[in-house]
């Protein structure tokens, strides 16, 4: 399974407006930390960043889903930053890579209940359990949790 498609899977699972790009990272660091050997070699390498683990490739990976149509950027007045959404077709490929067991059970409940986790907790929430959970990657965090 090619890495955009965690980021996909990811953003099939978030509801309403989608997932904030802090979520994103967060969502798929957990999935990277927790699933090792479902996510494979191929997968995001995180690296201490201003708001804790980040691998900019999410960012070029979103992009291309964009352009594939399988994901939209949406635009929220008052906010500096895009939220990530699944489209129609998305969700579509999302089903299809669960049916055709690309993921794995385990794998697509996990997915499930970290989205959800990482969207229900605020901004500073989010960051401090992340720093707690992985303090190494708060070295060069702009946050004071």
């Amino acid at each position: 399974m090619e890495r955009k498609h965690w980021t996909l899977l990811v953003l099939d699972n978030a509801e309403g407006l989608g997932l904030s790009p802090l979520q994103l990272q967060k969502s798929l660091f957990l999935i990277g930390r927790n699933l090792p050997g479902e996510v494979g070699d191929s997968y995001y390498e995180f690296v201490p960043y201003n708001y804790g683990p980040f691998d900019s490739t999410i960012y070029s990976d979103a992009h291309k889903l964009v352009d594939e149509k399988l994901v939209r950027m949406i635009s929220v007045e008052g906010r500096n930053w895009v939220y990530y959404s699944i489209t129609p077709e998305g969700h579509q490929v999302a089903e299809q890579l669960r049916a055709t067991s690309k993921v794995t059970d385990r794998a697509s409940q996990y997915v499930e209940k970290v989205v959800k986790w990482v969207q229900s907790l605020s901004f500073a929430q989010l960051l401090s359990a992340i720093y707690q959970a992985f303090p190494e990657y708060k070295a060069n965090s702009v946050f004071v949790a």
